[in-house]
């Protein structure tokens, strides 16, 4: 895929570090103490030195930084034509929510830093890369978090872990059993799941922040039973309403998983002629570069036409026909919150009737739907 010997690649990986790191805009300065997320600002002065210390430096670090010029949801905020899906949020403010909701509850400090990290692996036009390397057609959600020490062993991240006693197999965010604030399986809450809903749905006006707060307040997470829970059904409801639309919308849409197809298709073009390497893809490039260059690729013109008009040119509709792509289980992101206590609790679905008839017409519909393609 990539022509440059192992020494070449070495030099350019080393050339590519320094360049980030002299042209890294320092966020926190030695007076600033005050971590700015979307929820609230974190206050490093009530950390341990030796914890603020590694906060910051991991803030400051190309591999982080990167991420402010990754969406979180791809590429499609680059043709959605009639502006659904243009809202900022990056990866990067993200990482800075999930960092917030581990530490207002209590997450221990490597957990908190896993949080902070868990998303550094994303390339360009993020879960795109999922589908570089997998034959099915919903990709390969998981594709990311598998780079993740290697990832952190390539591009600097490790050594700062290092310095401060820690590796990169302590924080990696998958298969770490006692990470079990940030990760859940679904349907659970997780402070990942927590941030792509709250902060995503806030974003897109599905919320307003009087709404997020109450649910803040309303949320909890009992270290015995290993589970988050919401205090009340109105707040929990918030919830899987706002996961239920961000999942019809955003995370599984035909036109969405067409362009991501498409998009990886001339990714994988480019790499293949070498308009441009693996550092490009995962490391140095952002959106709006990688979707410049495949703009003004000849080899993959055609596909950069598709992509374009993916938004009004793709449809989901009922029944596999002509010109149609079958999507399969696709990964349904929806919630249904444990309600009460760790004592005493049920799931919203059984509390709520009407939401368990929604639930369970969007999880049939991620199981199977079809894009019919206007040629």
């Amino acid at each position: 895929m990539i022509n440059d010997t192992p020494i070449v690649q070495k030099l350019n990986r080393l050339i590519i570090l320094l360049t980030l790191a002299l042209a890294c805009v320092t966020v926190h300065g030695q007076n600033d103490t005050t971590i700015e997320t979307f929820y609230a600002a974190i206050d490093t002065d009530t950390m341990a030195s030796h914890e603020a210390e590694l906060v910051l430096a991991l803030l400051d670090s190309p591999a982080l930084n990167r991420l402010r010029n990754i969406n979180q949801y791809g590429p499609i905020q680059m043709v959605d034509s009639q502006g659904h899906n243009n809202e900022s949020y990056s990866r990067y403010d993200h990482s800075l929510g999930v960092f917030y909701l581990l530490n207002r509850f209590g997450a221990p400090f490597v957990e908190q830093i896993s949080g902070l990290l868990h998303d550094i692996t994303h390339s360009a036009f993020s879960h795109v890369s999922d589908y570089l390397f997998s034959e099915l057609t919903a990709g390969d959600p998981d594709y990311h978090d598998s780079r993740f020490i290697r990832f952190a062993n390539t591009y600097g991240v490790s050594s700062i872990l290092n310095q401060h006693h820690l590796s990169a197999d302590d924080v990696t965010p998958k298969g770490n059993r006692h990470f079990t604030r940030l990760e859940q399986p679904l349907p659970e809450l997780a402070a990942d799941r927590l941030d792509y809903i709250l902060q995503g749905a806030a974003r897109r006006k599905l919320l307003c922040r009087a709404q997020v707060e109450a649910i803040l307040a309303d949320l909890s997470f009992d270290p015995v039973t290993e589970h988050w829970y919401v205090s009340r059904a109105e707040s929990a409801r918030l919830i899987a309403d706002a996961s239920i639309a961000l999942n019809r919308d955003v995370f599984v849409t035909a036109w969405g998983r067409m362009l991501y197809q498409w998009t990886a298709t001339a990714v994988k073009e480019l790499l293949r002629s070498g308009t441009i390497n693996n550092d490009d893809f995962f490391f140095t490039m952002g959106d709006q570069e990688l979707w410049q260059t495949i703009q003004q690729s000849p080899q993959v013109q055609t596909l950069a036409g598709q992509m374009r008009s993916a938004w009004y040119k793709v449809q989901e509709v009922s029944m596999p026909g002509e010109n149609t792509v079958t999507f399969k289980n696709v990964r349904c992101r929806i919630t249904d919150p444990r309600v009460g206590s760790a004592t005493n609790w049920l799931r919203l679905t059984e509390l709520d009737n009407n939401y368990r008839q929604r639930y369970q017409r969007e999880q049939q519909r991620c199981r199977e739907f079809h894009a019919r393609v206007t040629l």
